[in-house]
């Protein structure tokens, strides 16, 4: 990892949580008929870099939420609950391009329930890419 960030290790449940996270959005914009680039681990942070479709905002607020709900899920296999203020910045880009939607805004909950519905389509890939999305630093969808 370096100097100022943790050892990669992908069995620590922080490092993860962090990695089910980032997937879930992956696997959630690229359901929603994104191009992902790559996803990122940085041992305590996380992105996804996307070819966005400035056509498709419905698809991008539903993957606003993946990343919740790919964390939820694998957290309540584990006896725990997601915080949502682990995904505080993701629910703000909701929340902010969702209202440029105007009459075809969807409501949380709706957006919600289609991120999970994209994440439990694609969870075992999920869970199986985590470690190696650890170990490599870097992932491709």
């Amino acid at each position: 990892m370096g100097l100022f960030g943790p050892r990669r290790n992908p069995e620590d449940p922080r490092q993860l949580q962090i990695a089910v996270h980032e997937l879930g959005h992956a696997y959630a914009w690229k359901t929603a008929g994104f191009t992902v680039k790559q996803i990122v681990h940085e041992g305590n942070s996380g992105y996804v870099d996307v070819e966005w479709d400035p056509d498709n905002l419905t698809g991008y607020v539903v993957g606003c939420w993946g990343g919740f709900e790919a964390e939820d899920k694998w957290m309540r296999a584990h006896g725990r609950r997601a915080s949502r203020g682990n995904s505080s910045h993701d629910i703000s880009n909701f929340r902010h391009v969702n209202r440029a939607l105007g009459k075809d805004r969807l409501s949380e909950s709706k957006a919600r329930s289609l991120a999970r519905k994209y994440v439990n389509r694609h969870y075992t890939a999920i869970v199986a890419a985590a470690p190696r999305l650890i170990t490599k630093g870097r992932l491709s969808l």
